[in-house]
């Protein structure tokens, strides 16, 4: 029997009401007001609802996070968070408003192709990048410049490889960003670029 994965939401609210909603998913590393810290601006323009692992360190399950993007909602995930919003994309792209990878791994691409770390070069079960190149939504990937060692403190143990970016951007149809000077969390450590690029994203 599949385990339960409940998430934890916290939502940042200052727009009017029926303002876009922003669904935000980030992975076990650090908590969500602490990985989009940078964006908590944002929440005066969008409903931002950051969503993650529970407090027993067990991550989100996909289908609990495509209920809750309901009616649609722009969707934003970094690192293994990314992951998640990835497959929860290509399953429900009815859902989604537009998708953004931060960072974005466990995952690889080859030749048009993705897959798990470890697993054959064949697609994930249950992805279908089919879905998400032909979906009619904008994509966004955005990845720290490569070079730059990543945040040790942060202990990620899926660090970005140069290129893996522009890799994913292919396999899927999104327009790739590389940050200067930015590491694992481009939009913590250059939150004014990535704000920029997230706001004409949301709106249109």
């Amino acid at each position: 029997m599949r385990r339960e994965r409940p998430m934890v939401t916290t939502v940042w609210d200052e727009a009017t009401p029926g303002a876009p909603r922003v669904v935000m998913v980030y992975g076990p590393l650090a908590p969500g007001t602490e990985v989009f810290a940078g964006q908590r601006m944002l929440a005066e323009l969008f409903r931002l609802e950051l969503v993650g692992p529970a407090a027993d360190g067990i991550g989100v399950d996909p289908s609990g996070l495509a209920e809750l993007l309901d009616q649609g909602a722009h969707l934003v995930g970094h690192c293994t968070g990314a992951t998640v919003a990835l497959h929860v994309a290509a399953a429900a792209p009815q859902a989604v408003r537009s998708l953004t990878l931060l960072e974005p791994c466990a995952l690889r691409a080859t030749a048009g192709r993705l897959a798990a770390y470890g697993e054959p070069a064949a697609d994930t079960p249950g992805l279908r990048p089919a879905a998400l190149l032909t979906a009619d939504w904008p994509k966004l990937i955005v990845n720290g410049a490569p070079g730059r060692p990543y945040d040790d403190r942060r202990g990620c143990p899926h660090p970005t490889p140069p290129g893996y970016g522009e890799q994913v951007a292919d396999a899927i149809g999104a327009r790739h960003l590389r940050v200067e000077d930015a590491g694992h969390a481009p939009q913590r450590d250059r939150p004014g670029r990535v704000n920029t690029a997230l706001r004409r994203l949301w709106q249109g």
